[in-house]
């Protein structure tokens, strides 16, 4: 859109002043993009020298009780990244109370998707016959803000709280004797629709006292059309109460209004200009991939970027998630591999010590000490109870005692534990016929 036009239709909707807010918290003009509650800064480095903000609010149709109000708000942001705004408020009641305003935020921490800001709003200045600031009417405030993307649609989450006019705001020339304060929730959607303008916006928000729904409808990059309605969970009052009294000359403070208005962004014509380099290959790629250098051609780059950056990052998260747990499970098979040794390594000790057991078994054995040899057989089966030849060994001690019965059950025990002992076998079916003489034993 040309510009001389865009001026003239600013100038056209300001000099009629049916303007966009009719209370002190206006809507569309703090710094941010809501309609009452505060939202996420404008990024550092803004691409605009100013944006401008006029419209209307209406809360009643009636030729007796005409009630809407008008203003006017200017919005900038400096190079340290201050967001400024000032307002100027003709209220609906009454009609001749005047506000001027001055709002600054600023965001003060920001990771991946999430911002936070916080500044002050609604520092007035009212002209009323007595004219003051009102202290109480100060707005502290603190806006945590979620951003995330689907599909061809961005949504943003802003939930905060504050003080003064966010806690309470009539809609009227109300003076708060205390200080008040209200959190407040917003969301907002932005559409594929008019994409090639920015897209439109959807905003739906919860300012601490009613809920407010709207729509900014984007004619060109830089000229907007606001419209929405504040107490949207009143509309089926909208018209009919918007006064209360007895001559009903006094506006109901939750009083739905639909609310008209434009925002203007003007470019910043007077930035630095950038120093040319030679162009590089990689230069070359991006002007081919850009074509015009369009800003939808530029943004669906960034998010295509954004995405394979993000795919990027899950994959070496698992990749390393997968690192970790192979090191565990060789840390295991480490582990392991020690055991079996160390048990191997124990095994082969108790074998030295059972056949030492066993040699000394077998001298007291020959030397007809037949105790002694007990002894050293009991010892070697305590250290393993599963050695065949020790439990022969000790069969044949007892058969020399004379304890028969003992003898037969420790060679069943070692035929057992070995049923290919064929000495054992013999010697079980030679003592069943009464066959088995010294010399055998001995052997």
């Amino acid at each position: 859109m040309n510009y001389k036009l865009s001026l003239k239709i600013i100038i056209s909707l300001l000099s009629i002043i049916t303007i966009s807010f009719s209370n002190s918290r206006v809507a569309f003009s703090r710094p941010g993009t809501m309609m009452q509650i505060p939202s996420m800064a404008f990024e550092k480095g803004s691409p605009n020298l100013f944006t401008i903000d006029v419209g209307g609010e209406v809360l009643n149709f009636s030729s007796d009780y005409r009630l809407y109000s008008g203003g006017f708000a200017l919005k900038f942001q400096t190079k340290s990244g201050y967001n400024i705004g000032l307002s100027a408020t003709s209220l609906a009641s009454p009609n001749s109370m005047k506000e001027a305003g001055f709002h600054i935020q600023k965001t003060i921490f920001k990771y991946g998707d999430v911002m936070i800001s916080s500044g002050i709003q609604d520092f007035l200045y009212k002209r009323d016959g007595n004219s003051v600031i009102q202290i109480n009417d100060m707005s502290f405030f603190t806006v945590f803000t979620n951003h995330s993307n689907f599909d061809n649609y961005d949504l943003s989450i802003h939930f905060g709280g504050g003080t003064g006019k966010l806690g309470y705001d009539p809609h009227t020339s109300f003076n708060a004797s205390s200080i008040n304060y209200s959190g407040f929730l917003g969301f907002q959607l932005k559409t594929p629709y008019f994409q090639k303008n920015g897209g439109l916006d959807l905003l739906m928000e919860y300012d601490g006292q009613g809920i407010n729904a709207g729509a900014k409808l984007p004619v060109s990059s830089s000229f907007t059309v606001n419209f929405g309605m504040t107490h949207f969970e009143n509309l089926s009052e909208f018209a009919t109460e918007s006064r209360t009294g007895s001559e009903k000359k006094d506006l109901q403070p939750n009083a739905p209004a639909i609310s008209l208005g434009i925002t203007f962004d003007v470019p910043n014509l007077f930035s630095e200009k950038k120093v040319e380099f030679a162009e590089s290959p990689f230069d070359a790629y991006v002007s081919t991939a850009l074509g015009d250098s369009e800003d939808q051609n530029v943004v669906t780059l960034i998010n295509s970027l954004r995405d394979s950056i993000a795919v990027a990052f899950y994959e070496n998260k698992n990749l390393y998630n997968k690192n970790l747990f192979l090191q565990q499970k060789m840390a295991i098979l480490m582990d392991s591999s020690r055991v079996f040794h160390l048990e191997r390594q124990i095994d082969k000790a108790n074998n030295n010590i059972i056949m030492r057991h066993i040699s000394r078994a077998l001298r007291y054995f020959y030397a007809e000490e037949f105790r002694e040899a007990l002894t050293e057989i009991d010892m070697a089966i305590e250290v393993n109870p599963n050695i065949a030849l020790a439990y022969a060994r000790r069969g044949s001690i007892y058969y020399r005692l004379g304890d028969f019965q003992r003898a037969t059950m420790n060679w069943n025990i070692a035929l057992k534990l070995d049923p290919e002992f064929t000495e054992i076998q013999d010697l079980l079916r030679a003592s069943k016929d009464n066959r088995l003489s010294s010399s055998e034993m001995k052997n």
